[in-house]
């Protein structure tokens, strides 16, 4: 394994490629601080860094898992769910999912981006006369896409730290997501609905009547079961 202390000292030095390739070659930090110029890459770099960063970080979670609890990590963390790139997203799921101490830690953080996405999306709606719920309007509107985009992967990142601990906050958002007229996000509501304990019957029955089958299919087994 090369120097860490080379990105540290100077990053500039390094081109994307030697920064790529130097990135997947890690085998340890030695510290902190290494640990921290890695993370540090996970955003405003050039998109095959920030994917290699985000795919090699999996692997550290086992020996590392304190470094990524860290206030600079988490934040760095959190920034990176809503990358545009997905496959960052779907990696940075993945590190949430393997660590307790981690899920525990960035839930509420989570619940408040995504409670902040939802307060931007109001805004816009009033500002524009233009609906998320009901509207057709500017479904190539780059701008409400972005917001789209941004829920869609922190309901996803939601779902792999669900906890209890904040139900009755949790519940008031996927009340207001699954009317959302992106399936998408009435599919990653229905997803955590799933996951949640003592779920409003009629919450499920919403999920359960719509007419996408992705989002119809999340709930079958759960509301089957509370007919039966």
């Amino acid at each position: 394994m090369g120097d860490v202390n080379i990105i540290n000292r100077n990053i500039e030095a390094l081109d994307s490629f030697e920064i790529i390739f130097f990135i997947l070659d890690l085998d340890k930090f030695n510290s902190y601080d290494e640990f921290k110029a890695i993370i540090d890459l996970l955003t405003n770099h050039d998109n095959p860094i920030r994917e290699a960063v985000a795919l090699k970080l999996e692997d550290f979670i086992p020996d590392c898992e304190d470094y990524f609890l860290e206030e600079f990590s988490v934040n760095k963390i959190l920034d990176a769910v809503a990358d545009i790139n997905p496959n960052v997203s779907r990696s940075i799921c993945k590190i949430i999912s393997l660590s307790e101490k981690l899920e525990n830690k960035i839930e509420k953080l989570i619940i408040d981006r995504i409670n902040n996405i939802i307060f931007d999306i109001k805004k816009f709606e009033k500002d524009n006369n233009d609906s998320f719920i009901n509207s057709q309007r500017n479904l190539k509107n780059h701008a409400k896409n972005k917001k789209l985009f941004s829920l869609y992967w922190y309901l996803e990142a939601l779902s792999f730290c669900l906890s209890d601990r904040f139900r009755s906050e949790i519940l008031g958002i996927l009340e207001h997501t699954i009317n959302f007229s992106d399936y998408t996000i009435r599919e990653k509501t229905a997803k955590l609905l799933i996951k949640m304990k003592n779920v409003p019957f009629e919450l499920l029955q919403k999920a359960n009547s719509d007419k996408n089958f992705y989002v119809k299919i999340q709930v079958y087994d759960k509301i089957t079961m509370m007919i039966s």
